[in-house]
Order: structure tokens, then C-alpha cells, then sequence
């Protein structure tokens, strides 16, 4: 989002969406209206359905991310969510329009035209913490996952982008994506299951009692460093010894784990990539994709790689310390921006055309 003056900011919220009644909402929000951040307490109604959003569906609501539910069902509860955010955060007055830009799967990316009808239905009234709130859509754009990185890619390249072979892998938490660009036309992409998410599955068949949750976030704070200070806090046994025995356990899963997801991560690369004689570069993108760099480098020895398709993160936007994680993000973000800032000093120029036309024909 951005401030009045067109400052960017960021907005950070938890991925969990739940189901829950209005009642039960409001009595547990109500109470920390104006102590709480908003995106802290965030909830919506349209259409006679509720839902918590965010913080408040994981911790008081005890929420999963949802990763077996298509992306475009979660993401119209959000974006209601942080339109809401980002009113009471810039205290902006109700009934203002919205611009969106989001990104989708590649393998779910038609689900896009599902979205538009129900945003388009739900954003003239729809319910608030704060009571119901109304405003209108000037424009939507989805693109592939990728997509952000993509297009900030084509303003630094320009033409060079219509002479050559270029392919965008993007590797997050639930997807890894492959986006191919032959001569500037983008294809369709594909979609595979095999995210961070998958690692984190295979470590846990080869340990117990451990959390997708608890083992996501040892996992990327470890990185290349195997060392048992990472794991310590994942044990629950009552003696030293028996707890240095769950961390060596840990570490000899997540070792052999990684392997076998690089393995299965790259063949699937091998299956929908260009071959080598016809790629001219690859552009890497996604956390995951920052956990495997070794890997992922070692597998295109003989094609250039641009990591994060040179998008840099403003250090105002980086207070999470997410990094590249919000290359795409950002990438789309500052597409999006300046197409509406565009399309905005176009129509102030035709209002003033007209005005000067109405001017002269009533002299």
C-alpha cells in the first residue's frame, strides 16, 4: 500500500483465514479496537459468511495456512481483510476506491476470473470490525507468480527480453513455479506441489512430534549451518543426553531430507524447462529458492542465472527482514504504481482538455 504522499509501506499479515460467527468475532475484537494493530484483529462479513483473517484466525482461532484450498478462495477474505488494514492504518475516510494487483499460481491463475465477480459483488458493503464499510474497484490485474519479478526484469532489459529464451522459477512456501518467456510472449507456467512445504513433510516421516510450524522456521534460520544451536528449542525430552539425541536425530532428517527434495525439485525443472540449447537465462526467485541456492546454481552450470531478476527491496519495506521473499511482491507493486499513477495524470490532463475546450466554445 501507499501513504497519501505515495510513499510505499508494507503491510505484513499471517496467512490463516477461519471460519467463525459474528458474535464470536466481535467479542473478541471488540475490547482492543484502537489498543490493537488492525491487521492484528482483522475480520470480514460479505455475503452472510465470516471470517477471521490473519493473526487473529491463528492464535485465537487456532487456524491452518490452508494449503490444500485453492489460493483465489483465502485471497478474497484477505483482500477484504487488508483493505480494511490499510483504511484505519492511513485513516483514510470510507467509501474510496481500490486498485488491486495480485499474484496467483501459475496453475491456478484462471481462478482469477472467479475472484473478480466476488470482489466486485462484496466490495460496495461488507463488514468491518468497525462497522460496514463500502468502496469501489477502478481496476484489477492478477498475474502469474513470477509475474512481479517478470515485468521488473523487462524495464531493465527492454528489447533484449524479445530476442531471447528467458525462464522465471519461482520457489516458495506451498508452489514452485516455472514461468517461460520465448521472444517477450510469456506462456501459461506450470505448478507443482513442491514448496518449502514438502521439505518440511519429509523431515517430519523421519522424526516425532515436531510441528510443520516449529520445523519451518528452525529449518530457514539454520540455512547451510547444521550446528545444534538451531534445533535445540524443537526438543522436548527431559535429560541432556536424550535431547542432544533429538537434535542429532533432526539434523541427520533434515540433511537427507533436503537432499531427496532437491532431487525431486530439480527433475521436475529438467521435465518443464527449455533444454539447455534453447535457454538463455534463468531468473530464481522465492525464499525456498534462497535455501537451495547451491543447489539450484549447481543444476544451471551452463545458463546464466539472475537471482531475483535484479528487483531491489527498499530498506523501508524490509522491517520484517523478508528480503527477497518480497521480490515478486514489490516487483508488481512498483508495475502496478506507476501504471495508475499514469493512468491517473492522463485523466487529469483530459479533464483539463475539456475543461479549456468548455472554456473556449462558451467564449
Amino acid at each position: 500500500m501507499q501513504t497519501v504522499d505515495g510513499t510505499p509501506q508494507a503491510l505484513y499479515m499471517e496467512p490463516e483465514v477461519s471460519p467463525a460467527s459474528l458474535s464470536s468475532l466481535q467479542e473478541k475484537t471488540e475490547s482492543n479496537l484502537g489498543r490493537a494493530y488492525p491487521e492484528n484483529i482483522a475480520w470480514v462479513g460479505a455475503a452472510g459468511e465470516y471470517r477471521a483473517v490473519g493473526y487473529l484466525a491463528a492464535s485465537r482461532y487456532n487456524a491452518n495456512p490452508g494449503l490444500s484450498r485453492k489460493k483465489y478462495e483465502s485471497a478474497f477474505y484477505k483482500i477484504l481483510a487488508t483493505i480494511w488494514v490499510a483504511k484505519e492504518k492511513l485513516k483514510l475516510p470510507d467509501g474510496g476506491s481500490v486498485s488491486l494487483a495480485l499474484l496467483l499460481p501459475p496453475g491456478e491463475f484462471e481462478d482469477s476470473q472467479l475472484l473478480l465477480p466476488m470482489l466486485k459483488a462484496a466490495l460496495p458493503e461488507f463488514i468491518t470490525p468497525t462497522g460496514t464499510m463500502s468502496c469501489s474497484l477502478t481496476s484489477y490485474e492478477c498475474f502469474p507468480e513470477g509475474g512481479g519479478i517478470y515485468l521488473n526484469y523487462c524495464k531493465l532489459f527492454g528489447e533484449a527480453i524479445k530476442r531471447s529464451v528467458v525462464a522465471v522459477i519461482s520457489v516458495g512456501y506451498r508452489n514452485a513455479s516455472v514461468l517461460v518467456s520465448r521472444r517477450g510472449v510469456v506462456d501459461k507456467g506450470r505448478t507443482t506441489n513442491l514448496g518449502m512445504v514438502r521439505l518440511v513433510e519429509l523431515v517430519m516421516e523421519r522424526t516425532s512430534g515436531l510441528t510443520a510450524e516449529s520445523l519451518v522456521g528452525a529449518i530457514a534460520a539454520a540455512g547451510n549451518d547444521m550446528s545444534a544451536k538451531h534445533f535445540w528449542k524443537l526438543t522436548t525430552s527431559s535429560t541432556q543426553m536424550a535431547r542432544q539425541a533429538e537434535v542429532n536425530k533432526i539434523i541427520e532428517a533434515i540433511s537427507k531430507s533436503r537432499l531427496e527434495y532437491a532431487i525431486a525439485l530439480t527433475s521436475w525443472l529438467a521435465e518443464v524447462l527449455p533444454s539447455r540449447e534453447e535457454l538463455d537465462e534463468v531468473i530464481i526467485c522465492g525464499g525456498t529458492a534462497d535455501y537451495l541456492k547451491q543447489e539450484l546454481n549447481d543444476c544451471f552450470r551452463a545458463t546464466p542465472v539472475v537471482w531475483h531478476g535484479g528487483v531491489e527491496i527498499p530498506p523501508l519495506l524490509n522491517e520484517q527482514w523478508l528480503g527477497s521473499r518480497l521480490a515478486d511482491v514489490w516487483g508488481l507493486s512498483a508495475y502496478h504504481a506507476a501504471k495508475v499513477r499514469a493512468s491517473y495524470a492522463g485523466s487529469k490532463t483530459i479533464r483539463r482538455q475539456v475543461k479549456q475546450e468548455a472554456v473556449v466554445q462558451h467564449g
